[in-house]
This record gives structure tokens, C-alpha cells and sequence, in this order.
């Protein structure tokens, strides 16, 4: 008996089950032949759950949210069609025959293009957290074999296709043991973090996209239908190797990869680009449909070891020869001129009938912190970088530097993108990264919350041991890690942050949820600055009896912190945008964080009387005093009003010929105590009536 593959549709076939399957709602069609008819269905129908679309006179058009695992299917088949795969399954019945003939396994999504073969296992969770997924561990192992019999039966064994099973997941948290065991036997786990970037990525790179797609998930595997030859040249220069080269665009956008700054669930530490420019893109791809040419080199990195090179000539440390480029998705690796590149996606040119050419320059296996220092180069020669962007780049480029004082800003970089891009954080998408805009609710900026951690050495401190020639070193902070390695760091100052602004958000959810529009303050830059202020303050308060929170899990210490924290979301719950407007009011300085930061010490200390730092003390004694002041000032402002207003009712009352007001107006007491006044103090530029004040 022979493996086989269930139906498979292409072409127009594809399209419109593409059609079908993007959408968001399932369809139908009531109708009835009266309208009574009509109306008794559709209540029929909405006591399922459908609701109306359109409303015609015999007919009415009604959709229904499909069931949230259906969802899922449908987006990731989606995603596989709008990058390029040019047959697939066209339903959720699609069935492998086992190599026995009998056993019938079902999947999910198939997706075949020129070189490779997707199958992907979808699970999600209803309501989020933790899910094992070894049922679909064990199901892709047992049936692995039976799948690849399947597609060589159909397709050749000649073909050589790169056939990878994979797992989809939403709303689930994965457990260390499943994604060990998925990681040991190379089955990529491709989260919802992932389905979105690339859904997007889509959106801009079109069929390109599917390029990145593979060189994620097959990065380090050999694929036959990858491997290409090229004339080159190859010289050195500083110590490095190099090769320059013209090749097709559309050969190198097969292997070629970009490493964003756009958010994903990829953990490494690579990533140092900004996403690409759609416009950009489309006036590149114009420009060469016009016929128009690039004078200047693509460059990459090639991270692949034993690049084989054929040399034909030598002149002295510059040799010429075929380069044979490595048949694996992702190896080259983009560090300028992605634009460029990817402007092919949007010329109006078929890949197989263009006979275009760029010019590259190639670089053999730079680690990654020359890569960055390199963009960095090229970049800031052109543009000024933003210093969103610089602390992007410090985050990958400095995490293990020598340098202490940048080692803390890596760290601390890391700590806040890493939370920008954690499903479980109360800061979720609501940081600004290159490439994103701005919005009342997506208001938080790298740099500001940076600052933060830095400002209150939250995560540590740099300083320098006692003696002469002592290096200065990275002291621990309450978040961060004894051990002092930066990974550590990052785990336990990303865990205890999260917590901590998770008391806040889930404590008064709809101020949370405002942001910087107007009533908001908390989860903004100035309001998550002040409660750093005050979790350090909070944390000096616990260990006046001797605690140390640096020893303590992030689950513990924020449980330590949370009483004190109580009055505070407490006072935020119910705030009017009048009291919220106290707080926005006192501007952006590091001053006015500071006073926002007592301002809710003090709000503790009123519930609390226990709570009794000194600098509370102090700040409310100065509010008093201030406040004193202020009344005395508003006094005397209050009675020149008074005085004013009174006088001008006067003189229009009994006018002012003779001192009629003067003397008619005011009692005969007050006007000869003013007299009293007038005599002892004897001021001969005032009149006696100026004497009323």
C-alpha cells in the first residue's frame, strides 16, 4: 500500500476557497416565500446566533462569528495563501492516508510552494494560560513518516521538497517541557505574536513575506532547490572577508532575511532593523519598472560556516571564482538596502522572464554585534536615529558588554521591549517601537520607561569597589539578579515589573485601559515614571525590618508590596478626571514626577498611618506650608476684589461730586475710623477714604 494525500487545490480553486476561508464570519441565506415566513426564520435563526447582515424583501443575507478554532485554522491557512503557496488543502477535512492504506489522519493546514511543504497543527485556549500541547507533539511524531511518504508519492521523490511540521497556538501559554521537546525534535511552534507579524509583514512585503516565513522557521535546514552559483570576487579588508557579486534579486530575496524591530515572539537578540515602509517599497518598485538601476550595493551577512568559494585567479589578497551560495532559507543576512531588495516585490515583473541584477556586497559570518555596529554606521551617515531606535540597538548590541554602565541600559532596554511583547503584561502593544504610531492607548515610549529603571536603580547600579584601581561593576538592584548575569536580570526585573503594574491595571482596569486620553494618567510615560519613584520608595519601606527583596521571587516581592499599593489603585478606581487632572498638571519634568510620586506616598500614608518615611513627613509639612502661602495670597487677592467692586458701587450710586458716595454712602463709624488712621500714620499720597483697605 502507498501513503496518500487527501484532495489539494490550485489556481482558481485556490483563490476561492481563499475567498471563503478569509473571512471572518460565516454566511448564509434566509429566505421565505411571505414575510411572515421570512420573520419567523430569522428569529429562529438569531436564537442560534446569527445575525442580520442585509435585510431584503424575500430574503435576508445573515453571518455568524465562526467558532474560535475554526478561526484559527482559517488565519493561518490564510497567511500561507497571501505568502505564495501555490497548493493547498481547501477545507478542514483534509485527510493523510497512513502507508498501510487504512489509518486516515486529519490536519489542519497544508501548503506546498516550489521547494517546501507546510503542515501545521492549530490548538488554541478559550481562556488563556498554561496548555499542554503533547497530544500534538505525539500525533506529528506518529504520523510524521506516513506524511512524508505521502507527499513523495505525490509530488516524486525526485523533487527533494523541504517538508516541515509545525504547531500554531492562541492564547496559549506553552510549557517549558512541550517546547523543549518541540525544539528537540525541530517543530516550530508559531504563536499568535508570530501570526500577527507576519500577517503584517505580508501587508508589506506581499509574497516576499514568505521568504522570511521560512528563513524563521527553517533556519540552520538545508534545502536542494536553495542552491545557486555565482561569479565573484573575494578580498579582505580590516581582517574580514568579503565577496562582491551581482545576482538576481529575485535569487537573493529566496534567501535573504531581515531581522525587525517589529514585535514577535523570536527570542534572539539579533534584532536591530526598523520594519520596512510600504510607500517606500512602492515608489522603488515603480522606479524600476521604469527601468531604473541601483549604483550602490546591497550589503549582507552570510552566517553560514564553510561557504564554498572555487577560486579561478589570484591578484595578490584578492581572488576571483564561483561563489556558491548555501541552499538554506535566512542565510544572507540584510544590513542595508532592504528597500531595495524588497522593491522588487512591488515591481510589476514576473521572476522567471526578468533578467535584472543587483550588485551585492557580501560578508562571511560577522558576528552579530560587528552587523549592528555596521548598520549603525551606515545609518547615522544618512539620518539622524532616533533615540527610540538607539536604545533598540543598545538592547541587543550592549547585553553583554564589558562596560557595566552599558550592560545596565542593554539590560534595561531588553526588560521594557520584552514586556512591550509578553501576552501576559499589563504593557502589552502599548509601547512605541519603530514603525508604530502613536495613539492615546499605545502611548508609552522606550526611552521614558528606560530612564525609569535607570533613574531609581531598579535592576542595578554601577559602582566602583572601594580601593585605587578598583573597575567599577554592576551592583544588583531589588529587580534585578544576584548572580549578576544579564539574562537573569531580564527574567527577574521583567517578571517583578509586570506583577507590580499588573496591581494598577488589574486593580482599576478602566483608568488603565485609558491611557494618555483625557481621565487617564497611570498608564501613560509620566505615570508609570511615578510608580517606579514609588516602588523604590515602597521598597526601602519593607526592608527596614531587615528583609532583602533582591533574594525573593518576583511572585513574593510583589506580594510584599501590594497592601502598601492598595490605597493608591483604590484612589485611581474612582478618581474624577478633576483629581487625575492634579496629577497630569504637573508637567513632564523629572520634578513633577517626583511630587507625583509623593503625592501618592501621601495618599498611602492617609489610609495608612504605619507608612511613615520621612520624606512623607516632610512633603506634607512643605504642602502645608505651601498651602498656607497660597491661602494668605489668595486673602489678599479676594479682598482688593472686594474692595474695588464696593467702591464702584458706590460712586455709581451716589455719584461723586462733593465725596457724595463718601459721605452718603459710608457709615459715619467707619469713615472716622479711617480718619484715625489717616491722622496716625500721616501718608500725605493716600486719602483718608484709601484707608477702607
Amino acid at each position: 500500500m502507498t501513503a496518500a494525500l487527501g484532495a489539494l487545490v490550485s489556481g482558481e480553486e485556490l483563490r476561492s476557497a481563499y475567498n471563503l476561508r478569509s473571512k471572518r464570519f460565516d454566511e448564509k441565506t434566509v429566505t421565505a416565500a411571505s414575510a411572515k415566513s421570512l420573520e419567523m426564520k430569522r428569529e429562529a435563526e438569531e436564537h442560534d446566533g446569527w445575525v442580520v447582515a442585509k435585510q431584503n424583501k424575500r430574503s435576508i443575507r445573515m453571518q455568524k462569528a465562526k467558532p474560535v478554532d475554526r478561526q484559527l485554522e482559517d488565519d493561518v491557512w490564510s497567511l500561507f495563501y497571501r505568502m505564495g503557496f501555490k497548493e493547498m488543502n481547501p477545507d478542514r477535512n483534509f485527510i493523510v492516508t497512513a502507508k498501510d492504506g487504512t489509518t486516515r489522519r486529519q490536519l489542519d493546514v497544508f501548503a506546498k510552494d516550489d521547494e517546501t511543504v507546510f503542515i501545521v497543527e492549530c490548538t488554541h485556549s478559550r481562556d488563556g494560560g498554561a496548555k499542554p500541547i503533547k497530544a500534538l507533539l505525539d500525533k506529528i511524531d506518529a504520523i510524521r513518516e506516513d506524511v512524508i511518504a505521502a507527499v513523495q508519492a505525490e509530488y516524486g521523490r525526485d523533487r527533494k521538497l523541504k517538508i516541515k511540521l509545525a504547531i500554531a497556538t492562541r492564547n496559549v501559554d506553552v510549557r517549558t517541557a512541550d517546547r523543549e521537546r518541540a525544539e528537540q525534535s525541530k517543530i516550530p511552534i508559531i504563536t499568535e505574536a508570530d501570526l500577527e507579524y507576519f500577517q503584517r509583514l505580508t501587508g508589506i512585503l506581499r509574497e516576499a513575506a514568505r521568504y522570511q516565513f521560512l528563513g524563521r522557521y527553517l533556519r540552520d535546514e538545508k534545502v536542494e532547490g536553495l542552491r545557486n552559483k555565482v561569479p565573484a570576487t573575494r578580498g579582505r579588508v580590516g581582517g574580514t572577508t568579503f565577496y562582491s557579486f551581482l545576482i538576481s534579486p529575485h535569487e537573493l530575496l529566496r534567501v535573504a532575511y531581515i531581522s525587525h524591530m517589529g514585535r514577535t515572539s523570536n527570542s534572539d537578540l539579533e534584532t536591530y532593523q526598523r520594519m520596512v515602509k510600504p510607500a517606500r517599497l512602492k515608489s522603488i518598485g515603480a522606479y524600476i519598472d521604469e527601468g531604473g538601476t541601483f549604483p550602490t550595493n546591497i550589503v549582507i551577512n552570510i552566517k553560514r560556516d564553510g561557504l564554498r568559494f572555487d577560486v579561478q585567479d589570484r591578484f595578490g589578497e584578492t581572488a576571483t571564482g564561483m561563489l556558491e551560495l548555501p541552499g538554506q532559507y535566512g542565510s544572507a543576512w540584510v544590513i542595508d538596502g532592504q528597500h531595495r531588495l524588497y522593491g522588487y516585490a512591488y515591481a510589476g515583473r514576473d521572476a522567471e522572464h526578468d533578467h535584472s541584477v543587483v550588485s551585492v556586497l557580501a560578508y562571511e559570518n560577522l558576528p552579530a554585534r560587528a552587523e549592528i555596529e555596521m548598520f549603525v554606521d551606515i545609518n547615522t551617515q544618512q539620518v539622524k536615529v532616533a533615540r527610540n531606535l538607539v536604545n533598540e540597538l543598545i538592547s541587543n548590541l550592549n547585553i553583554e558588554d564589558d562596560d557595566p554602565r552599558k550592560r545596565l541600559e542593554a539590560i534595561c532596554a531588553r526588560v521594557v521591549l520584552n514586556m512591550g511583547g509578553d501576552r501576559t503584561s499589563p504593557v502589552k502593544d502599548r509601547i512605541l517601537t519603530i514603525g508604530s504610531e502613536k495613539t492615546n492607548w499605545q502611548c508609552l515610549t522606550l526611552t521614558s520607561l528606560v530612564d525609569g529603571l535607570e533613574d531609581n536603580n531598579l535592576i542595578g547600579s554601577v559602582q566602583r569597589p572601594s580601593g585605587r584601581n578598583g573597575a567599577p561593576v554592576l551592583q544588583p538592584g531589588p529587580l534585578g539578579h544576584l548572580s549578576g548575569e544579564a539574562g537573569a536580570h531580564i527574567a527577574r526585573a521583567q517578571g517583578a515589573l509586570q506583577r507590580y503594574f499588573g496591581l494598577f491595571a488589574n486593580g482599576a482596569p478602566a483608568h488603565w485601559e485609558l491611557g494618555d486620553a483625557k481621565g487617564g494618567y497611570l498608564c501613560t510615560n509620566l505615570g508609570l515614571r511615578a510608580l517606579l519613584v514609588l516602588l523604590r520608595r515602597l521598597v526601602t519601606f519593607v526592608e527596614r525590618d531587615g528583609t532583602r527583596v533582591v533574594s525573593l521571587a518576583p511572585d513574593e516581592l510583589v506580594d510584599l508590596l501590594e497592601p502598601w499599593t492598595r490605597p493608591v489603585v483604590d484612589y485611581f478606581s474612582s478618581a474624577s478626571i478633576a483629581e487625575v487632572a492634579l496629577f497630569r498638571n504637573r508637567g513632564s519634568s523629572k520634578v513633577g514626577v517626583d511630587q507625583n510620586a509623593m503625592q501618592m506616598m501621601a495618599v498611602i500614608a492617609s489610609a495608612k498611618p504605619e507608612f511613615d518615611l520621612p520624606e512623607i513627613k516632610a512633603y506634607l509639612d512643605s504642602q502645608d506650608a505651601a498651602g498656607t502661602e497660597q491661602a494668605r495670597d489668595m486673602i489678599v487677592e479676594i479682598n482688593q476684589i472686594l474692595y474695588d467692586d464696593v467702591l464702584a458701587t458706590l460712586r455709581a450710586r451716589y455719584g461723586e461730586i462733593r465725596d457724595a458716595w463718601w459721605i452718603t454712602g459710608v457709615p459715619a463709624s467707619i469713615r472716622n475710623e479711617c480718619d484715625v488712621r489717616f491722622n496716625n500714620e500721616g501718608d500725605p499720597t493716600r486719602d483718608r477714604w484709601q484707608y477702607l483697605l
